[in-house]
C-alpha cells in the first residue's frame, strides 16, 4: 500500500514541478466595434487556482467562454496543458488594453487591442452591413409628433437568429412608440443594391430642448457564401455586430402668438358632429344621440381635449366616458376621441344648439387654425308646449310708467321694496308667532301634571329627521316598479341610490356612470317617459331586475364592513 502512494506521488511531481508559463493570444487585430474578437489562454504546466476573468467586463462584453484540457507523455516525461477560449465583444473604440488575468500566483501578460468604429468597407467603397436613424421633422414643437426611421442595410444574407434593438432616449424628456409592423424592402445606396429592414416609431418631445436618441444595436449571424447546408441554429455562420449613430433633435417650445386653451401642434385636425335623428325633427321627451369626435393627424388620442357644450335652457344632456383610439396614418399616429352625448328636449319648441369649436396648430403651415361644427336649429313636436315662467306672466305695461304723471309729481322712493322682501319678512313673522306659541304651550303644560298633555305637547314639537332606512326604500322602490308608477320610481331610486348604494351625488347620473349597458339602458328608458310627461306604456319591471342584478364594487364585502345589505330583504 505505501508502494503505491509511493508511485503515485512520484507520477504526478512532474506536475508540480514545471512552473505555469500562460500565454495569451487575439486571434484578430484590429478588430471591429460589434465583431467579436477570440482571446486564448494557454498554460503548459499546472496552475495554482482557477482564473479571474472580472477585470475583462470593464471595457469588453464576455459572450461565449470554453475550456478544454490535453495530457501527453513524451520519454518519460508528462506534460498536461490548459486551454481557455472567450469571445469578446469590445465596448468602445481605440486602443483598448486586455489586463493581467491572475491564474491564482500565477497570472497572464496584457495585451492591446486596436478597435475600429465600423468594419472596413469593401473595394467598392460601401460597407456591407450599416443602421441609419432619421427623423422628420429634425426641430420639432413640443408635444408635437416625430417619425423617426431607422433602417438597417445588408447585402449578405443573414440567419434567422438576429435582433435589432430600438431608439431609446438617453437626453431629454419625451415618448417613443413603434408604429406599425417591421418593414422589409430594398434600396438602392452608393451604387450598391440593399436589403432594408425598415421600422418607424412615433416620437413626442415633451419638454424643449436638446433631445437624444442613443445608438440602436443589430446582433446576428452572417450565412457563410455558397452554403447549402442546413444549419437551423445558425452555429456555422459569423456572429457580428452594427451600430448607428446617435441621433439629436432640437425641440422648439410653444410659439408665443398661440392663443388656444390647449396646445395641440397636428398636420391636420377636424371637428366632426353626427345627430342619431336630424335635429330638425325631433320629438318630446325622446332621447336622440349626438356624437362628436376629433380626428388629429399627429397627435395621440389622449392629448385631445374634452369637449365642453353649453346646453340651452330647457335640454337636458348628458354624456358617458369618451372612446380613445390610436390608428396607424401614413405620416404616423392619428389620435380619435370620441363623446356621445343623450339629448333629451321635454316640450314643444325650437332650441339654438350651440356651435363648438377647438383651436390647433398647423405644423404643416406654421399657423394656429381652428376646428368648429356649426350651431344647430332644434325642432321638436309631438309633446306639450313649454309652461309659462313666472316672468313672462307678469304685465308688461306695469314696467312702463307714465311720463306725465312722472312730470307732475316727484317720484315716489320705492327701490327698498321688492317680492324678495315682502316674502322674507312674512316667513319671519310666522316663524316668530311659531315660536311663541310653543313657549307659550309649554309654560301651560308645565304648570299640569297630567302626563297625557305632556305626551301631546312633546308631540307637538318637531323631532330631528332620522335617515331614511334602506330597507323601506327599497320595498317603496320595488312597489312602485311593480305598479309601473314612474315618477314614484324616480323617487324611490334617488333615495336608494343614497342609503342604498352609498353614492355621492345621490343622482341618476352618478348611478349611471357605475351602471352596466342593461341598467344604462332601464334608467335612459325611465328619463324618457318623464322628460315626455306621460307614465303611459312604461314597465317597471325590467328596470327592477336590472337593479337586482347591478352589484357595484366592493358591495360582496358589505357584510364584513358593517355597511347595510345592497338589496335587504
Amino acid at each position: 500500500m505505501v508502494r503505491l502512494l509511493l508511485m503515485a506521488v512520484l507520477w504526478f511531481l512532474p506536475f508540480w514541478a514545471q512552473a505555469a508559463a500562460i500565454v495569451a493570444q487575439l486571434d484578430r487585430n484590429p478588430v471591429a466595434l460589434g465583431d467579436p474578437v477570440v482571446l486564448t489562454f494557454k498554460t503548459d504546466g499546472m496552475v495554482s487556482a482557477e482564473p479571474d476573468f472580472s477585470p475583462l467586463e470593464q471595457d469588453f462584453e464576455v459572450r461565449g467562454r470554453s475550456q478544454s484540457n490535453s495530457f501527453s507523455m513524451i520519454n518519460g516525461v508528462s506534460t498536461i496543458s490548459t486551454t481557455w477560449e472567450l469571445r469578446l465583444y469590445p465596448r468602445k473604440t481605440g486602443t483598448v488594453t486586455i489586463p493581467v488575468i491572475q491564474f491564482g500566483s500565477d497570472k497572464s501578460q496584457s495585451l492591446d487591442v486596436q478597435v475600429l468604429d465600423q468594419p472596413q468597407p469593401t473595394a467598392g467603397g460601401a460597407p456591407d452591413i450599416f443602421i441609419e436613424l432619421s427623423a422628420e421633422p429634425q426641430q420639432p414643437f413640443v408635444q408635437q409628433q416625430t417619425i423617426v426611421t431607422q433602417r438597417m442595410f445588408h447585402v449578405t444574407p443573414l440567419e434567422q437568429q438576429a435582433s435589432l434593438s430600438h431608439p431609446p432616449i438617453e437626453s431629454g424628456k419625451g415618448d417613443i412608440e413603434q408604429v406599425g409592423n417591421t418593414r422589409n424592402t430594398t434600396m438602392m445606396r452608393n451604387g450598391r443594391n440593399y436589403q432594408v429592414i425598415e421600422r418607424r416609431y412615433a416620437l413626442t418631445p415633451q419638454q424643449s430642448g436638446t433631445l437624444t436618441l442613443g445608438r440602436t444595436t443589430f446582433e446576428g449571424i452572417l450565412a457563410k457564401p455558397g452554403s447549402n447546408n442546413f444549419d437551423p441554429f445558425g452555429l456555422s455562420g459569423k456572429r457580428i455586430r452594427r451600430f448607428s449613430e446617435p441621433l439629436t433633435l432640437q425641440v422648439q417650445g410653444q410659439p408665443a402668438s398661440y392663443t388656444g386653451k390647449q396646445w395641440l401642434p397636428a398636420n391636420s385636425l377636424t371637428l366632426n358632429a353626427h345627430w342619431q335623428i336630424p335635429p330638425d325633427k325631433l320629438k318630446a321627451g325622446e332621447p336622440v344621440t349626438l356624437t362628436l369626435a376629433i380626428v388629429a393627424d399627429g397627435l395621440a388620442a389622449e392629448q385631445l381635449p374634452k369637449l365642453d357644450i353649453p346646453i340651452p335652457a330647457g335640454i337636458k344632456a348628458y354624456t358617458d366616458k369618451p372612446e380613445l383610439r390610436n390608428d396607424a396614418g401614413n405620416n404616423g399616429v392619428v389620435g380619435v376621441r370620441q363623446e356621445k352625448w343623450v339629448v333629451v328636449a321635454p316640450y314643444n319648441g325650437q332650441y339654438d344648439f350651440p356651435g363648438i369649436a377647438v383651436d390647433w396648430w398647423n405644423t404643416s403651415t406654421g399657423k394656429q387654425e381652428t376646428a368648429k361644427v356649426e350651431p344647430a336649429k332644434l325642432v321638436v313636436t309631438g309633446g306639450e308646449a313649454a309652461p309659462a315662467s313666472p316672468a313672462t306672466s307678469q304685465p308688461q305695461a306695469a314696467s312702463t310708467p307714465d311720463k306725465q304723471a312722472l312730470s307732475a309729481a316727484p317720484e315716489p322712493d320705492e327701490s327698498w321694496f321688492s317680492w324678495g322682501r315682502f316674502a322674507a319678512s312674512v316667513l319671519l313673522i310666522w316663524v316668530v308667532a311659531t315660536l311663541a306659541w310653543l313657549v307659550w304651550r309649554w309654560w301651560q303644560t308645565s304648570r299640569s301634571p297630567v302626563p297625557q298633555t305632556t305626551a301631546r305637547i312633546s308631540a307637538a314639537v318637531p323631532s330631528p329627521r332620522k335617515p331614511a332606512d334602506a330597507k323601506i326604500v327599497w320595498k317603496q322602490l320595488e312597489q312602485a316598479c311593480q305598479q309601473n308608477k314612474a315618477q314614484a320610481s324616480h323617487d324611490a331610486l334617488v333615495q336608494w341610490i343614497g342609503v342604498g348604494l352609498n353614492i355621492r351625488p345621490a343622482l341618476l347620473a352618478s348611478l349611471r356612470e357605475q351602471a352596466p349597458p342593461r341598467l344604462q339602458a332601464e334608467i335612459d328608458a325611465l328619463n324618457a317617459v318623464l322628460y315626455g310627461r306621460s307614465s303611459g306604456g312604461w314597465q317597471g319591471a325590467a328596470l327592477l331586475q336590472a337593479l337586482q342584478d347591478f352589484k357595484p364594487a366592493g358591495a360582496t364585502h358589505a357584510k364584513d364592513s358593517g355597511l347595510t345589505a345592497l338589496y335587504p330583504d
